[in-house]
């Protein structure tokens, strides 16, 4: 009983933290990376984010020297960028940088040396090292792409160990590509586990996903599957249900375009749904703490963007649904109060060439948010997409936070 009281103290400090930390009203940005240099008179140069409140676009400080290929951003709001880029702003970082949400800067992420020409195609984040720090953004990074690093020596698949506070390489198999990276920060069931989207070789066998174990460093193929283009990880604190996957084969044949995984038993099934778009590059979902009772999934690629619902047929949705090549895609989810974040529960965010749109799930229309700003004569290019809810935080705030949930967690975990 005394310790579900301290957990319910625990909470409240937490949620009081939170509120505390936030100096500014909320609003939602939504960031998109890619190829493009300037419009409506200001410079990006392959970052930015349009504020929903403020209904305008808003540079990253002068951006980057090359292409973005991956936008991320952590449980704290803080921007991961990846892509063939060598500086950003007047920092040195090679293909990796992180812009700070409380400093509104851009920094690098820890030290490490990438080979010429590298590029990095795919980033995730682990947060849950507040269980033992109590500094700020205590986050393990996840990066993938075509390069080679020095100390560690490395090859197209590394990670930021925060506790550490060291780059280390992962053992075991060899990445010949990494197409996707999924780490579910909050949940139990796999705490160390990375599940992995590419290319990998281990032994004699060839695998296009795979599950990689950080406490024992050992990678564990799954057969049957190639093509991996994302992977979807339903953030929940006791998650032991599914991950989404889209890929071109796998090993249940009727699974087409997108599959369900069942992490804890290895069976694979078509409860996420089906469908025959050429490709599909993103997936998103909706609605429910838990993915054995399917809400609502979106999925986008080579046919615009389209959704479903527990397992039924996808279709487009919006009033004037365009069908474009969509690259980069994210939504307003479950926790999104339009009142508090300018944006509606089940809204979206998708970019490609010439486009950033954004669906009003409260109107349902779509509306490119780029329209005014590019032509014939011009040529825009959105890899991702990332929508998240953000305000102004000051660092001495996001500590406290990170105490309470470290506080919340000792409760729980131990």
């Amino acid at each position: 009983m005394l310790k579900y009281s301290f957990a319910i103290v625990a909470v409240i400090l937490a949620v009081c933290a939170c509120v505390s930390a936030v100096s500014s009203p909320l609003s939602t940005r939504v960031y998109f990376g890619g190829s493009f240099a300037s419009f409506n008179g200001t410079t990006f140069n392959n970052i930015g984010y349009y504020d929903l409140k403020e209904q305008a676009f808003k540079a990253m400080s002068n951006g980057t020297d090359g292409t973005v290929n991956i936008v991320h951003v952590d449980f704290f709001g803080n921007v991961y960028i990846g892509g063939s880029f060598t500086q950003v702003g007047s920092v040195k970082t090679g293909p990796l940088a992180m812009w700070r949400i409380d400093k509104a800067e851009w920094t690098t992420v820890g030290t490490l040396s990438f080979n010429s020409g590298a590029s990095i195609t795919a980033i995730d984040t682990n947060c849950l090292n507040i269980v033992t720090n109590t500094k700020s953004f205590p986050c393990d990074v996840f990066v993938g792409g075509q390069f080679t690093t020095t100390n560690p020596a490395a090859t197209n698949i590394a990670w930021f160990d925060y506790s550490a506070q060291t780059w280390k390489a992962m053992s075991g198999f060899t990445a010949n590509s990494v197409s996707a990276i999924a780490k579910n920060e909050f949940q139990t069931t796999t705490i160390n586990k990375v599940f992995l989207g590419g290319n990998f070789t281990s032994g004699s066998n060839s695998y296009g996903f795979g599950i990689y174990d950080t406490s024992k460093n050992t990678f564990t193929g799954v057969d049957g599957v190639s093509g991996v283009t994302d992977i979807y990880y339903n953030p929940n604190l006791f998650n032991v249900d599914d991950l989404f996957i889209a890929a071109a084969k796998f090993p249940n044949a009727q699974c087409v375009g997108l599959c369900a995984y069942k992490h804890t038993d290895g069976t694979w099934s078509t409860k996420v749904g089906t469908d025959s778009m050429s490709t599909i590059r993103k997936l998103a979902y909706m609605k429910g703490t838990s993915v054995s009772s399917v809400g609502t999934v979106f999925i986008a690629g080579s046919s615009g963007v389209k959704k479903g619902s527990g397992g039924s047929t996808f279709s487009a949705f919006g009033s004037n649904s365009p069908n474009v090549n969509v690259y980069g895609m994210d939504i307003c989810g479950t926790a999104s109060n339009e009142a508090l974040t300018y944006c509606s529960q089940g809204s979206v965010a998708a970019g490609g060439q010439n486009f950033l749109y954004f669906y009003n799930a409260k109107t349902d229309t779509w509306t490119n948010l780029l329209n005014a700003y590019t032509s014939s004569n011009y040529t825009l290019q959105v890899n991702s997409v990332y929508v998240k809810v953000s305000s102004a935080m000051r660092e001495s705030s996001i500590s406290l936070v990170v105490l309470m949930i470290a506080l919340i967690a000792s409760v729980f975990f131990f």
